[in-house]
């Protein structure tokens, strides 16, 4: 029997989220907070990529389709607008067979929609919906 361990999506979304804002040269793109999680207060982060799993269903013994939340904040709305099309591109382009990259295929995406809100921050939501690869046990 082989067991199949499920992909850390968020994990490997954050990874590659970081390693495609590093190579632009946009002045939105730089000096991005990516994460699973929202970061501290201090300091202040300008900008943020936040990168969550909302699961999703099991599809076989080794596949399953993650719905993943990408919230994007920004201190202009102009650069909230710009990161989360940035992002987007990205995630979108995120599939292939490299080795360690889980996600054979986007088959959703949604947004990225604007989130009004009383802060400094402007805030943009976007989801996307996966099918990933587990990696068997040894």
């Amino acid at each position: 029997m082989v067991r199949v361990l499920p992909p850390n999506v968020p994990l490997h979304l954050t990874a590659f989220v970081r390693g495609e804002l590093a190579g632009r040269k946009e002045p939105f793109c730089k000096d991005v907070f990516v994460s699973n999680k929202f970061a501290p207060a201090t300091p202040v982060r300008a900008r943020q990529v936040v990168i969550r799993n909302d699961g999703g269903p099991d599809t076989s013994v080794i596949t399953s389709e993650p719905s993943i939340g990408v919230t994007v904040l920004a201190g202009t709305e102009a650069d909230a607008d710009n990161l989360a099309a940035m992002v987007k591109a990205f995630i979108r382009d995120s599939p292939g067979v490299e080795p360690g990259n889980p996600i054979a295929a986007v088959t959703q995406s949604f947004g990225p929609y604007e989130v009004p809100e009383e802060s400094t921050s402007h805030r943009r939501y976007m989801t996307f919906t996966f099918s990933v690869v587990g990696v068997p046990l040894t």
